[in-house]
């Protein structure tokens, strides 16, 4: 009688011990929520740093906005691979003269690992004049513990060019 009390005292420690602990993993689990909202204030944060180095016709910092394998796809042309590319084609575009852009980050979605982001942006002269108009998809990645651009793709609302002008 005294080693069947001993089983079940035994029996209802370690059932105790297991039910607490898987309790306890849950609830912490549960504490580590993603924050969408902090994650567009990144991606906000982010979008600012890039058009300031655009702005400023900072082609090392703009492709530090950018993972190593990034990928840039724009309208008419071939994808743009990896952050060294990527900032010999921001280079070449800022020899010549530069609009100013703005961009807005209409909505941010995803997770821990990968986020996307949809905006609008708008091109101006130097005289403030809206020259071009559009939207983008980009993912960000986190790379270093910081949301870099691993892809972005975008294009402008304007009519395409005829062939051949």
């Amino acid at each position: 009688m005294i080693m069947k009390k001993r089983i079940l005292s035994l029996v209802l420690v370690v059932a105790s011990f297991v039910l607490t602990t898987s309790c306890k993993k849950e609830a912490a689990h549960t504490q580590q929520t993603f924050d969408a909202a902090a994650a567009k204030t990144e991606v906000e944060a982010r979008s600012k740093i890039f058009v300031e180095a655009l702005n400023s016709k900072d082609s090392v910092g703009l492709a530090n906005c950018y993972t190593n394998d990034a990928k840039f796809m724009q309208p008419n042309d071939k994808t743009v691979e990896g952050r060294a590319n990527i900032q010999k084609l921001f280079g070449s575009w800022m020899k010549g003269p530069m609009m100013q852009i703005t961009i807005n980050t209409i909505e941010v979605w995803g997770d821990e690992n990968m986020l996307a982001a949809e905006n609008t942006w708008t091109f101006m002269d130097q005289n403030g004049k809206t020259v071009d108009t559009g939207k983008s998809l980009e993912i960000y990645k986190k790379e270093d513990g910081v949301w870099k651009l691993h892809r972005d793709c975008y294009n402008s609302d304007m009519p395409a060019m005829p062939a051949g002008k």
